[in-house]
This record gives C-alpha cells, structure tokens and sequence, in this order.
C-alpha cells in the first residue's frame, strides 16, 4: 500500500475516538488529537500520528493515565508545581501553560514547572500558542541521571540524558510568530523512530551504535545505540551543556517529591542519586517592560529586516524560525496529509482493536 493524503480533520477525529476508547474524556481525547495532527500539519512527523501507537501502549502497560487530571501541589501567585498524575504529557503541559498565561496578565511573568509527566509533543505547539496572545514564552523539558537518558555526554559512551528540548515564541505584529524549537540532541529521536519507519539513514553525526560507533543505520540506534548532543563528536559540548540545563530547569518540579518518576516512561525511580526530571513552562507579558503592541511590532521590524538580508548560495530566502512551520500548515491543509502506509495501516488496526473505523 503505498502513502495517500488524508484529510487533517478526519485523521483527527479518528485518533481522538482512539484515545476516547482507551479511556480520556473527550476534553483529554480532542487536545492530544488536534496536537499530534498540528505537528503534523506543521512539517514535525516525529511528533504526529506516528506517537498514536506508543501513547496507546503507554496506556495498556499502565504507565500512562489516560483519564487523569494533573493537580497544582504547590502554589503562588507567580509560580506552581504541578502534578501531571501520569495523565497525557500534552494535556498537562497545556493546562500549566494556561496557568502561566493567566499569571502573566496578572502579574507579568508566570511559571509552572511539571512532574510525573509523559511525552509532551512539539513544543513549539505551546510556545506559539503563548505567542499568538501577545506573550513570550519558554518550554523546556529535560531529564538526566547514569544510565537514564538515550543522548550520551559530550565525551561520554553511555547515556546520560534525554534529548532535552528547548522551545521559545515570540509576538510579532506581522506573519507568523517567532518559534524556536529544537532537542539539544543532534538529532531528535523521533526523527531517528521516522526515519527507522520509512526505511532511511539518519544524517551522519548525529548517532551511535551500542559500542558507540558512528553510523546513519536508525536501526542501530533501535538495537541499543544513542544519540550524540548537538553538535556532534567536535562541537557538542554547546548541545551537551543546553541538555544538561534543560534537566536543571526541569528538576524543579522533583524538588519535593518523594517518588519522581522519569517522563519518558512508566518506571519509578527509587530517588537515585544524580536524577533531574521533569518539565518546565515561563510566561512573560510585554506589558511588564513596556508594552505588548510596541513590542510585537519591534519583534516585527526585527524579522522583516531579516528577510531583507541577502540568502547565501544554494539559499532562496533567509527565514525566521516559525515561518517554515506555517508553511506547511496551510500546504497541508490544503492537500491533506501524507501519512506513510505503515503508520497508518498501524493506526487502522489500533481503530479495528477498539471497534473504530476511520471516516
């Protein structure tokens, strides 16, 4: 069977149904649906429909709550700590988002910082949201310890960290929002997990195989290998120590809890030495230093003066982070997705499982 465009929308309403029958409500259903299906309109397969399978495992093994509602176990007017309750890492991460948001407005800056977590999507889908209202955002999500993570240190054999994502969206009067997004690993895994499902090499430099060696095989990295931080085997000590700051941030959520639990799993961790987990949200209003119109529009003389700038050779265009995301959105929603026959003969036959068709 060969790829086929799908409707974003239906593609949409299936997953959610998927999830609905493994047990999330339909508020919990529908978010994580729409994110999987943003990301993939927005160019980020890694983070799409691809992550429908491992998420109803997730479920099935225990390790994933697919009812629960995260709680604020400890507050103030700027900050809090929430406690995912194993629930989906993409609803809890935008309920703490919405609360940073709110105290933002209130108070000028406002952050939340998540334990107990699953897998949290694209970030660049919260810090655009935090965007489009006028405020800045910063979403990072780390974890670190001997032995935990699938991204070995810069000098390192072994794993020691995850790949630690950092996020951050600007406002701007015009276009697109400005969204950084990027794993502090050379390579995001699920990029390495896409790659290894449509049967092609990885760019060199960025994995290893289980006696760390170099290779483009993503089936290496399956069989035991992990990736490198950014910047590869000369420069990676930048992508080693952005990594490591992302568990920093992250290990705010852990400080007092008596059990941690890694994001990425279902596994407790019986307080190990050394571990830093969880996940991390800050909101900034402009209002605070001045003023959101005035600001957005400086953020929007800024990037149109980059587009001015004059593309090296090969390069049709200098572009700000975001606008290739936008992009793609409004292609593929337009054409519809195309999503690789083993994904989706994948998701038909989780549906088949539950007693769902697709429309």
């Amino acid at each position: 069977m060969t790829n086929a465009h799908r409707p974003a929308r239906t593609v949409e309403t299936f997953i959610a149904a998927i999830f609905r029958a493994v047990g999330a409500d339909e508020a919990i259903a529908a978010e994580v649906a729409h994110h999987l299906v943003d990301a993939e309109l927005s160019g980020h397969d890694s983070h799409g429909v691809l992550r429908v399978a491992s998420y109803v495992k997730l479920v099935e093994s225990g390790g994933l709550h697919p009812n629960a509602h995260p709680t604020i176990v400890r507050e103030r007017a700027t900050g809090a700590v929430f406690d995912a309750q194993r629930s989906f890492g993409i609803y809890s991460t935008r309920v703490a988002l919405d609360w940073t948001l709110e105290a933002a407005r209130a108070h000028g800056l406002g952050a939340a910082a998540i334990r107990h977590s699953t897998h949290v999507g694209r970030l660049g889908a919260y810090t655009e949201r935090a965007a489009s209202q006028g405020m800045i955002a910063v979403v990072t999500l780390g974890f670190a310890g001997p032995g935990i993570g699938g991204v070995v240190p810069f000098g390192g054999k072994r794993g020691f960290l995850s790949t630690n994502p950092w996020s951050f969206g600007f406002p701007t009067a015009e276009g697109p929002p400005f969204v950084y997004d990027a794993a502090t690993s050379a390579i995001p895994e699920g990029k390495v997990v896409a790659a290894l499902a449509k049967n092609v090499p990885v760019p060199p430099g960025t994995i290893v195989d289980k006696d760390g060696n170099p290779t483009t095989n993503p089936k290496d990295h399956h069989d035991g290998g992990n990736l490198l931080p950014l910047g590869g085997e000369f420069f990676g000590h930048k992508g080693f120590g952005l990594g490591l700051a992302a568990a920093m941030m992250g290990g705010l959520a852990i400080i007092d809890d008596p059990e941690p639990l890694l994001p990425a799993g279902p596994r407790r961790i019986p307080n190990p030495h050394g571990l830093m987990a969880g996940v991390f949200v800050l909101a900034i209003d402009p209002d605070l230093f001045g003023g959101r119109e005035r600001y957005a529009q400086l953020v929007a003389d800024n990037l149109n003066a980059l587009r001015a700038q004059e593309p090296a050779r090969g390069f049709t265009a200098v572009v700000a982070p975001g606008e290739l995301e936008a992009r793609s959105r409004e292609a593929r929603l337009r054409d519809g997705l195309e999503i690789p026959a083993t994904i989706w003969n994948e998701l038909t036959d989780l549906g088949k499982r539950y007693g769902i068709e697709p429309a």
